[in-house]
């Protein structure tokens, strides 16, 4: 009785198997170079990710700037979002038609990931275990693509935050911190703002304004309960004012921004530059 039954189980793996080989082999080569998505690159303004163990999250173009917009507000990172992009341009090597059937044992029953560009979505399911690919499915179609993009797919959404810490082109007129206070005047002479103003060398205002201007954060977090701690206040010349709390701790320091509730943590030694008026040599002063 237990030959039996072990026999009927191996015929039944056997069936199984010469099942999925028939299936692999009616996958069509790609030789029309078709896309896992039918979008051109320049169209797409919308991306959402779902992942198992964390927040969906949506970004979204805007003003030709990308941004996320869900679980929060804050500006994207450029270099997160070139990479989701070239996943809506792989071309796999071969097409399989879809069999809802085989969908559990591929790991789409439920996807460990799903993207979607405009309304796309790709589901991400398991490796198969040939040429360690993930199976991923489109529509009707079934898809066997190399694995080295659902790591941009499982981060969290901190991860994709841009790092730096002002926008492009932000032109600063007054910089105040716990540790420095500067001012251009309407001569556009830089001094300090103080009972005894001190003029200072327009060469190395502009060298510590460019540590804040391209400063980027080691890490990124959105911390929606701000901590307390002393103001930086940088007004630009539209008069707009960005203000942060600066928090010290043992060996980072962190800008809270009061605006986007961004927590931007950089190394104390690299605070401590932004803060600092670099030491010109005479001839350039």
């Amino acid at each position: 009785m237990k030959s039996r039954l072990i026999t009927n189980l191996l015929l039944a793996v056997l069936l199984i198997t010469l099942g999925l080989v028939a299936w692999l082999k009616s996958g069509q080569e790609n030789e029309e170079q078709t896309r896992v998505t039918s979008l051109d690159i320049s169209a797409i303004d919308s991306i959402v990710i779902e992942h198992r163990n964390s927040e969906n999250i949506s970004l979204n173009l805007i003003n030709q700037k990308w941004k996320i917009t869900k679980p929060f507000n804050a500006p994207a990172l450029s270099g997160k979002i070139a990479h989701l992009l070239k996943i809506s341009q792989i071309a796999p090597p071969v097409i399989y038609p879809l069999v809802p059937s085989l969908l559990t044992q591929f790991g789409l029953a439920k996807p460990v990931a799903r993207i979607s560009f405009n309304g796309e979505t790709l589901s991400i399911g398991g490796i198969e275990t040939i040429n360690s690919r993930r199976y991923v499915t489109s529509n009707e179609q079934l898809f066997l693509l190399d694995d080295t993009f659902l790591h941009h797919l499982t981060a969290q959404p901190n991860a994709y935050i841009d790092t730096r810490l002002l926008p492009d082109n932000t032109q600063i007129v007054e910089l105040q911190t716990p540790q420095i206070h500067l001012k251009r005047n309407q001569e556009n002479i830089w001094a300090t703002v103080s009972q005894t103003p001190l003029e200072l060398s327009s060469d190395a205002v502009q060298m510590l304004l460019d540590e804040w201007r391209f400063a980027r954060a080691i890490h990124v977090n959105y911390q929606p309960k701000q901590d307390t701690g002393q103001v930086v206040t940088i007004t630009l010349a539209n008069n707009q004012k960005i203000n942060f709390k600066f928090i010290q701790q043992e060996d980072d320091a962190i800008l809270m921004s009061t605006g986007s509730q961004l927590a931007y943590t950089f190394s104390r030694e690299k605070y401590k530059k932004m803060n600092t008026l670099p030491k010109l040599d005479n001839s350039d002063a």
